[in-house]
């Protein structure tokens, strides 16, 4: 038996990177998978990885769109439950720097970016997850990098 048979992820900012990484081995050791981002193209290839390793496609959720806007965090949380009728794991991994979108570091704008993609969405995900998460004894793993302790 595969280690995550019969759990559901969530794992944000799955389109590329760690996070597809992340995706595609808990899919592949038998969980169901949402995936998400804001690239088509990255979701796609994600979901095409996850097939080579196996997984029904009726064991994936794609979602698309800023993990900035509710409306997205709401879909990743009702998409997953409305499908798998549970949520056992949130991987908040979605991430990144002012400069990755063409901001200037120096600028108020760019510190509301970080902020709000870094931080509240984080913070908002794991809120409404967390009665579900709690109905399953849930896990919450939240993924950041060097720039989080360099100032």
């Amino acid at each position: 038996m595969r280690r995550f048979e019969g759990k559901v992820v969530i794992a944000t900012g799955s389109s590329s990177g760690i996070g597809q990484a992340t995706a595609v081995r808990f899919g592949a050791e038998g969980a169901c998978v949402t995936i998400h981002g804001r690239n088509p193209e990255g979701i796609a290839e994600t979901e095409q990885m996850l097939r080579g390793k196996g997984v029904n496609p009726s064991n994936i959720v794609a979602v698309l769109g800023e993990v900035k806007k509710d409306t997205t965090l709401h879909g990743l949380i009702d998409q997953t439950v409305q499908k798998f009728g549970k949520i056992d794991i949130l991987v908040n991994n979605a991430g990144g720097s002012a400069e990755q979108v063409g901001q200037e570091t120096d600028k108020f704008e760019s510190y509301d970016y970080i902020f709000d993609l870094n931080l509240k969405s984080c913070m908002k995900l794991v809120e409404y997850a967390k009665p579900h998460l709690e109905k399953t004894k849930g896990n919450i793993v939240n993924v950041s990098s060097v720039d989080g302790v360099r100032p």
